[in-house]
């Protein structure tokens, strides 16, 4: 069996706390020893072609942090900020970026931010340079207020892309901050914004201003529901962490730690393409159903996991 399918099995068949010690149990001809030495000389990611990828989908792109509070002498391990409880943990800040079409979920990116690199957004707007070489042709660019930099969006402009995002209420559009402009019925307002060289049209839904440069005019409602497919990121970060162990890899590598991480995301396509109609949760339920009633050889384990 190949071990970068066996890796993917071990991810999937496990229900409680992961480790490769525990889930090769589970993984017939494939001891421990092997699963932790492919994490460390391996590439796991399958590589995305973007000429082959479909026109008119949706770039988004975020980041998360991944909790190693717990883990000692890990590579690159470092204080960084978990929203979700609002203080500094010890860890990782993955930056991820994807590529929607339809159902359809492209893994594009998945990078571990280092400071020596530059910050989040430089990191950002070299990844959507090769992109854009490599021909990428995206239908509109989604990303939230984190990465809503000047320099950001009028690079994306100058790509010829459509982008939309949330700007902060303190946002200088049209000489005055955004919050104190006057929405009228939900329409937008078309002006200039401080430090984005193009015409920008904004528009408020409840507390929240969202920013565009795309010429047919938005509205409130019709501006979220455009900002509310960017919520499929933050979805696959919960499930990564919930379902497919994101965080639970105990290597001390740095190149362990990434592998795992794409490792994960190769798990959660997985599921996605074999169960369309479920959620990871069902579709991990209904795989496991199959683990446990069928003995795993060389041959059936890669229809589970290919």
């Amino acid at each position: 069996m190949k071990l970068n399918y066996a890796y993917r099995m071990a991810l999937l068949s496990e229900e409680g706390k992961f480790s490769c010690h525990k889930s090769a149990c589970k993984v017939e001809n494939v001891s421990h020893d092997k699963l932790t030495r492919f994490l460390s000389n391996n590439a796991v990611k399958t590589e995305t072609k973007i000429e082959n990828l479909p026109k008119g989908g949706q770039l988004i792109f975020d980041d998360t942090s991944i909790n190693k509070s717990f883990s000692k002498n890990i590579e690159g391990v470092r204080y960084v900020w978990n929203s979700s409880i609002n203080k500094a943990i010890k860890g990782y800040t993955l930056i991820k970026i994807i590529y929607v079409h339809g159902n359809k979920i492209y893994n594009l990116a998945d990078i571990i931010w280092e400071k020596e690199r530059g910050t989040k957004n430089e990191v950002i707007r070299e990844e959507l340079k090769k992109l854009y070489e490599a021909g990428l042709k995206p239908e509109i660019v989604l990303f939230d207020c984190g990465y809503m930099a000047c320099k950001n969006v009028n690079l994306i402009n100058s790509f010829g892309w459509k982008y939309l995002t949330i700007c902060k209420s303190n946002k200088i559009f049209e000489k005055q901050q955004v919050q104190t402009h006057k929405f009228f019925g939900g329409k937008s307002l078309y002006g200039k914004a401080r430090g984005i060289y193009h015409t920008v049209q904004i528009a408020k839904h409840c507390n929240r201003y969202i920013m565009t440069n795309l010429e047919k005019p938005i509205k409130s409602h019709s501006g979220w529901k455009i900002y509310r497919k960017r919520w499929i990121i933050e979805t696959i970060f919960r499930n990564l962490k919930s379902y497919l162990h994101l965080e639970e890899c105990s290597s001390r590598s740095l190149k362990a730690q990434i592998n795992h991480i794409q490792a994960c995301m190769e798990a959660f396509l997985f599921l996605k393409n074999k169960y369309p109609d479920k959620s990871i949760e069902a579709a991990r339920q209904d795989y496991l159903k199959n683990v446990y009633s069928v003995k795993f050889n060389d041959d059936n384990a890669l229809s589970y996991v290919a």
